[in-house]
């Protein structure tokens, strides 16, 4: 991150950049939908959109975090794993789905602090696992808000997991 930009118009730079790599990724998901149409296989057209709106469940789940700064930052995290092709599942704690507890709780440097931390995570799993071939790891992400933002990061092999970070975000008066 640059001295001179803030975190929102790095966010909204990347939210562009990630607008399109759903966009082309969407487009391309619709020409082999319309490929098992047109040979008349809407069976494996149906099988296909199944597993497709699957992979979409984690961005559905970060478009409801109502604070706009945590949202974007999460979705971008979650984009870019799957860029990776890393699948992502996402857990978010069902109070930190209104706005009141961000209301209550959100501070400016949160933003800051959960981007850095989401920008390592990427940097290490990339660093550390992207050239694993067809054996690709799980990434579980959690979000809990309990005592404050408590962001849980878990990469598993099989029923092992083989990395972790943890970021906590403490409420302070």
């Amino acid at each position: 991150m640059h001295d001179d930009e803030s975190l929102d118009h790095i966010l909204l730079k990347e939210q562009l950049e990630y607008y399109r790599l759903l966009r082309h990724d969407f487009l391309n998901h619709n020409q082999v939908v319309m490929g098992y149409l047109q040979l008349g296989k809407a069976d494996k057209a149906l099988k296909y959109l199944r597993v497709m709106v699957g992979d979409f469940e984690a961005e559905q789940i970060a478009a409801q975090i109502p604070q706009e700064t945590i949202s974007a930052i999460i979705l971008g995290l979650i984009v870019s794993l799957r860029k990776e092709q890393f699948p992502v599942e996402f857990y978010l704690d069902e109070q930190m789905k209104t706005t009141q507890y961000w209301e209550e709780f959100w501070r400016e440097e949160y933003g800051q602090a959960l981007y850095g931390y989401t920008k390592e995570c990427i940097r290490k799993l990339c660093g550390e696992y992207c050239n694993e071939g067809p054996e690709r790891s799980d990434v579980f992400l959690y979000l809990d808000g309990d005592k404050g933002v408590f962001c849980y990061l878990k990469v598993m092999q099989g029923e092992q997991t083989v990395w972790e970070n943890r970021l906590a975000l403490w409420k302070t008066e």
